[in-house]
């Protein structure tokens, strides 16, 4: 993967990871449309961790290899 392909690749993580890490207060307190959002999140993100695996790359910024998807179900 090209060095600028990977920075995309990051930088869609990183924002998914924001972006349902807001949505956990709401969904939390039984917010379903939240709920559906951090499934949606979770499902995108488990996918991209295990292609990058299957592909061999790893990623620059420690905090995307060291995060999990899980973390965004509830009770994780």
């Amino acid at each position: 993967m090209s060095d600028s392909a990977q920075a995309i690749l990051e930088g869609v993580m990183k924002a998914a990871i924001d972006a349902a890490r807001q949505l956990a207060d709401a969904a939390a307190a039984g917010d379903a449309f939240s709920q559906g959002e951090i499934m949606a999140y979770y499902d995108m993100l488990d996918v991209i961790k295990e292609q990058a695996e299957l592909a061999g790359l790893v990623f620059e910024d420690q905090v995307l290899t060291d995060f999990d998807p899980d973390e965004l179900l509830p009770d994780a």
